[in-house]
Parts: C-alpha cells; structure tokens; sequence
C-alpha cells in the first residue's frame, strides 16, 4: 500500500486527534503516505512541520449528505489515487463514506469511543447524533455493515456497535490505545509530589472528570502543592467559578487548550485525566491517576494497568475510590513508573498497534443502492416539508394577527385606565382631600 486517507473532523486538541498524529508518523516510517483530511485546527502545523500531506476540508453536522463535499472528498482519493481510507469520527461518514462507496475504495471505521461513554443513555454518543440528526439512524448502520474493518480500541465497544448495527463480527480488530515511544520521551528525571495537571476538555461529558480532580488536589496534604488545568470547552468559565471557592484557588492555574501537552506533562510530577492522558503520562514516566468519567478510580500500577489498557484507560474496569483514600494514595504510595512504562513499550507501542493491510477487493453494489433509497427518502421528506411550509406559515400568521389585535386592545385599555387615572388626579376633589390628607400627617 503507498497511499492512505485519514479523516477527521478537526485538527484539534483531543485523544482522537494526537492518535492520528501518532498514526500518520508512523505511516510514513513504514514508507505509506498519509493523507490527512479535515477541518483546520491548533493541530495542523503539526502536519505541515513533519511534512504530512493536508487536505483542508470542513464536516458540519447536518441531517443531509452533501453531494458537492463527496465529489470534494472523490477528488482528494483521485489526485492521490488513496487506496483505503480511514474514518475517525462519525461526522467525516456523511461525504466521506458515499465517496468510497462511488470509487469502490474500501474504508474501515474506527471506534474511538470507551464503552463508559456510551453506556448510558443520557450521555450515548450514538443516541444523540441519531436524536438530533435523524439521518443517522440508517446511515450508521450502512457504515458499519459495510465497512471493510472496523477498528476499536476497546472489546466492548466494539461488541457494541456490532449488536447496535448489525454488523459482522468477524471484521472487528482491537488494537488498544497505543502511543509513538519516540515522540514521547521524559526528560525531567525529578522524583517529586508537588505539582498536578490535569489535562480534559472542559465540556459537558468532562464536567464531573474535572471536578473529581480538583477535588483530589484540595484533599492532597503537601505545602508546596500546585495544579495546572489543560484544555478549554465551554465549561470552562463554570470550573474557574467551582475553583474560585476552594481554599486552595491560589494554587489553581487554568492553562487554555496548548499543543504542547507533552513538554507540560514532563515538567510535572502528577498527571490527572482519563482515556489518551494516562497512557501518554505513563509513556512520559508519571504518576498517572484515573479520575474516572463520574467517580474517580486509581493510581495506575502494575496491578491494574493490564486491565485498564484493555478500556483504553477510561476507568470502566476499576472500582471507584473514594477522593479522600486517593489523594492519600497519591501522597503514601509508592509507584512504580519504570515498571508501568515497561508495559506501555511492550504492549502499547504503536508499531504494534497500527492497521495496515493490502489492497482489498470489494463490493459497494448494495451499499450504493442503500444511500440512493437512504438520499430519495431525504428528499422526498424534503419535498414534504417544502409542501407544509406554507401551511404553516399561514397558521402562524393567523395566531400573530391574533396576538396583534390582543395587544392592541390591551394598550387601548391600559390608555384608557390612565386617562381615568388622570382626571382624578386632576380634579378638585382629589387635590381638597390629599391637602387634608397631608394637613392630618402634619400634626401627626
């Protein structure tokens, strides 16, 4: 294979997009090149200073498939003449996926996800793309079954998009959370407790992540203690809120979305997080501390770090502990780094934990049929919304002409009550009583 294409939705800050980098690295050691395509972000010097070939292309969510986006998308697997594509996250399917399927390029779909943050209805990631974008619904289901592997970095999620979509077992691989040793090296060879950083999105999803490792670092008895919270979202302004209460907000210090996570976690002692966070602090030779989704979890050791690479460090396989036990754990325990890191290099190294396969021959004739029916039944319900439009809009201008002629008659009234209101006020009776009321106050 020469040439591959890897889509995602922004060259961002985040544990999808710094896999990819990892990904697209070593690609090219093994002589394939790497065709990055998605949205410009904080990330794309990245690709350009290691010479990683960029496509700029924007995925907005939306509940339709762009037909001028795919022919972008068949213009890019033509000018490199790609011979397999991988897709990262689900909003690349809606252009990215028809134009495989037109040039017959086989793509694998890869489940970045943990199953922790699907478990759950309210925070399912598959249920709100398909309560919001109703698209979704069939259209996921066309990818996974035709997707030529699906790669994910943990058992069950992967057993859980299989049994959601109906897909073939059979095309599963699990290649865990893996990392570059080369570009993650430690330099800082301090032995030391003091300083935390905490590396998360500030979202939603992160907002109980991130106050269980405050919360940690408030518990966490040592005088020269100190913390820097990495990444942004719009949470952030709430958790400088939620800091700005503890009796330790001197000693907090939020650091915005930076690209040099790395250097930032070499120059501390304590790293705080969950997913891609803890296996780069454990490659960078950290205490590395799961902080868990809703409760926080454990220290990795050597005990748990097996069973935790099996759930790409999201904590679903540990049991919770309490914040008090762990920040004294944190402070008591003596961790092992070496021993971690020595597990990470044999198990976790990305030269053991990329997919590479040869040119495949396969088959998109249903698949095609399944996204012209799939694009017919969105234009027709199109066509049936464009039809009720002017329905509605006619029902609603009869209920704003309603409205209208109901404020009016409440401003004539309100007119009308003033009016009363001021002719009393003006007449002489009023003014003869309100002297006698205020002659009455006087003598009082």
């Amino acid at each position: 294979m020469k040439n591959i294409m890897i889509c995602l939705e922004k060259m961002g800050i985040g544990g999808i997009e710094t896999s990819v980098l990892n990904q697209a690295i070593e690609y090219k050691k093994r002589g394939i090149n790497p065709i990055i395509v998605a949205a410009n972000g904080i990330y794309s010097d990245f690709l350009k200073e290691n010479d990683i070939t960029f496509e700029e292309v924007d995925f907005p969510l939306e509940n339709n498939v762009d037909s001028n986006k795919t022919k972008r998308i068949m213009g890019i697997i033509e000018k490199y003449e790609v011979e397999q594509v991988i897709i990262n996250q689900l909003p690349c399917i809606l252009s990215v996926m028809p134009a495989c399927i037109i040039k017959n390029v086989p793509y694998i779909a890869y489940v970045h996800t943990s199953f922790s943050t699907i478990k759950n209805d309210d925070n399912n990631m598959y249920n709100w793309y398909e309560r919001t974008y109703p698209i979704y619904k069939e259209l996921l289901k066309i990818y996974f079954q035709n997707a030529c592997r699906i790669v994910a970095i943990s058992k069950l999620a992967a057993e859980y998009v299989i049994n959601r979509y109906e897909a073939t077992k059979d095309k599963v691989i699990i290649l865990h959370n893996s990392i570059n040793l080369d570009v993650y090296k430690s330099e800082n060879k301090e032995n030391k407790k003091e300083k935390f950083v905490l590396i998360s999105r500030l979202s939603q999803e992160k907002l109980e992540s991130v106050k269980n490792g405050i919360e940690i670092f408030e518990n966490y008895d040592c005088k020269n203690k100190k913390m820097t919270i990495v990444g942004d979202g719009d949470k952030r302004e709430e958790l400088e809120q939620y800091v700005n209460l503890k009796k330790d907000k001197d000693k907090i210090h939020f650091a915005g979305a930076c690209t040099n996570v790395k250097e930032i976690i070499d120059q501390n002692d304590i790293v705080l997080g969950v997913d891609r966070v803890i296996l780069e602090a454990i490659t960078m030779k950290k205490i590395a501390v799961i902080i868990g989704y809703s409760k926080p979890k454990q220290i990795i050791t050597k005990e748990n770090i097996e069973k935790e690479a099996e759930e790409g460090f999201s904590g679903e396989n540990l049991q919770s502990t309490s914040i008090e036990e762990l920040a004294n754990q944190i402070k008591e325990k003596d961790i092992d780094v070496e021993e971690n890191y020595n597990y990470v290099k044999e198990n976790l190294n990305i030269q053991k934990n990329i997919y590479t396969e040869e040119k495949q021959d396969i088959n998109y004739e249903k698949a095609n049929i399944e996204i012209i029916k799939l694009m017919e039944k969105l234009q027709n319900k199109n066509i049936e919304l464009q039809e009720k439009i002017p329905k509605i809009n006619e029902k609603l201008n009869v209920e704003l002409e309603k409205v209208n002629i109901e404020l009016e008659e409440t401003k004539r009234q309100k007119e009308e009550v003033l009016k009363e209101l001021q002719s009393v006020y003006n007449s002489k009776r009023f003014k003869i009583v309100n002297k006698i009321a205020n002659i009455i106050s006087f003598n009082k």
